[in-house]
């Protein structure tokens, strides 16, 4: 059976999550980055752009386990807990490549969990540790020390445009200061719903880059990439990859 990668992780949730946003948002834009290109060009082109970053740690399974690094946890917690819902670890259900195909939603059978949650699956001192999945509990587990960490999956997290047969969708306030209505088949405006979580309301997520009249006042935003390698203190210089990618939303 051929092990589901990292990699292939990666693109797919990209995918996925981009295909998600499109309906609201026509040029979601992705970069795979290490922290040498944060410190170069990465950040400092999308500070002239402003908007929200919102950065993933994928990982895969490894024996039905996931190794976790302190020191890139380390990095992706101080981001994570001065800017909420910034920060994730984005973990598969799946470890092979057949079963990853046979969903037909890879959101939702992917579970990202925000690093600041995280710190207590290591052991004092240690430099790694291992994690495994129960997707059933909702939950990351640990048998030494016996740990349970809350997790939900990316349609909870972020939203999914999955609407049910015969239903039409009719979003307020939506970017052309109009509504924007998608029906699915048999749909019809008569049969709105409004209690699907869908990706424009990711309000509040994310570092808030550049600054504007829109801007977040309960959290400073990063107007430079110095102010960003602050966050991370000694770590700005050591490099994060493979599996950390950037998605950068615009603010409203």
């Amino acid at each position: 059976m051929t092990r589901f990668s990292e990699k292939s992780f990666e693109v797919r949730f990209c995918a996925a999550l981009s295909a998600a946003m499109m309906p609201f948002n026509r040029n979601p834009q992705w970069f795979g980055m290490t922290q040498a290109q944060e410190r170069t060009t990465g950040i400092d082109t999308m500070l002239r752009m402003k908007g929200r970053l919102l950065i993933f740690q994928f990982k895969a399974k490894q024996n039905k386990k996931f190794k976790l690094e302190r020191m890139q946890w380390d990095c992706l917690d101080r981001i994570g807990r001065k800017y909420p819902g910034s920060a994730y670890y984005v973990f598969p259900e799946a470890s092979d490549v057949k079963t990853a195909a046979s969903v037909k939603c890879l959101l939702k059978h992917s579970w990202p969990v925000p690093a600041s949650t995280i710190g207590k699956a290591f052991r004092p001192g240690a430099d790694t540790t291992t994690v495994s999945l129960d997707s059933k509990s909702k939950a990351l587990t640990k048998k030494r020390p016996g740990i349970s960490i809350s997790a939900k999956n990316a349609c909870s997290v972020f939203g999914c445009f999955c609407p049910p047969a015969g239903t039409a969708l009719v979003f307020r306030n939506s970017p052309n200061d109009g509504d924007l209505i998608y029906f699915s088949l048999s749909g019809g405006p008569d049969l709105e719903r409004d209690d699907l979580l869908l990706p424009p309301f990711l309000d509040g997520i994310g570092v808030v880059l550049g600054a504007g009249p829109e801007e977040d006042e309960s959290v400073p935003p990063v107007r430079s990439s110095r102010e960003f390698e602050q966050i991370l203190g000694d770590y700005a210089d050591r490099d994060l990859s493979p599996g950390l990618y950037g998605l950068f939303l615009p603010l409203k």
